[in-house]
């Protein structure tokens, strides 16, 4: 799969492509029917497929201060987009000027110009736009101006989780903030995942037999509540099952929240500086 920061890094001769665009955070059941449809769509016209997605998200350019808890990095979603098929990722830095583009200029300036979108296949919910004032209506108008169809795919898949509650990226995030991770995997297709360096702790676990790998999470990361979780280190292309603390350690006076994973039943482990 292709990856482009920019619309500068496409590709000068980039021809026709069916287009999805959307933060895809988690890339979670309902993303992943969107996506798979692109993806389909594109092979049945014989073009590449693209996803479009940002960095920031959106809502902290708009918003400081509001950038939601992230279920998963950018490296990460690119991977589970190039498991579904994806054939180019295009990340566009989300910045005040960006946010300032009407419905009509993005419409130009990234599907029309950079992208040559043959369709675009979006939710019923898709807004974009200065002020979120574009709508799915709104680019099915461009398309027949600019030559592309657009294709609706309904992505509100239900189950358990959330009591019923349609999937999205705001229910699981509300999911493991509650500590509820065996509903937020419901929804992702698959557990949830924390990850960052393993850096040295106070290594209080080390002195009571039981050391952990204390992992300094990356940014935004969505973190479960406080509590201990059974789970998987993964690291170096090996999953080790593992009891997941994630707390301040109160009973040491502890502030800062941690995430320290102990691998069940192995010794020995140097896991300092690995990812």
């Amino acid at each position: 799969m292709q990856r482009w920061r920019g619309l500068e890094d496409i590709p000068e001769d980039w021809g026709r492509s069916v287009v999805t665009i959307g933060s895809y955070d988690g890339v979670h059941r309902g993303h992943q029917l969107i996506i798979r449809h692109a993806v389909d769509r594109a092979r049945e016209l014989g073009v590449p497929s693209v996803v479009v997605t940002f960095d920031p998200h959106p809502s902290e350019v708009v918003r400081p201060g509001s950038h939601p808890p992230l279920l998963a990095p950018h490296h990460r979603r690119a991977e589970l987009m190039a498991e579904l098929g994806v054939d180019a990722l295009l990340i566009l830095p989300f910045t005040t000027e960006f946010s300032k583009l009407s419905p009509a200029e993005f419409v130009v300036k990234v599907l029309v110009d950079k992208l040559h979108a043959k369709a675009v296949v979006e939710g019923p919910n898709f807004r974009f736009g200065h002020k979120a004032a574009g709508n799915v209506d709104f680019l099915v108008e461009q398309g027949k101006t600019y030559d592309f169809e657009v294709e609706v795919v309904d992505l509100y898949v239900t189950g358990s989780a959330g009591g019923g509650e349609p999937f999205s990226s705001t229910l699981t995030r509300r999911l493991v903030a509650e500590g509820d991770v065996e509903g937020a995997g419901e929804i992702l297709g698959r557990p949830h995942r924390v990850e960052g360096v393993v850096v040295r702790g106070a290594q209080r676990g080390r002195e009571l037999g039981f050391p952990t790998a204390n992992v300094e999470t990356l940014p935004h990361t969505a973190i479960p509540a406080d509590g201990v979780y059974a789970g998987w280190l993964h690291t170096q292309g090996e999953a080790m099952p593992a009891a997941i603390s994630v707390g301040t350690n109160p009973q040491f006076d502890g502030t800062e929240r941690t995430v320290e994973a102990y691998a069940i039943d192995r010794v020995g482990l140097d896991l300092y500086g690995l990812h």
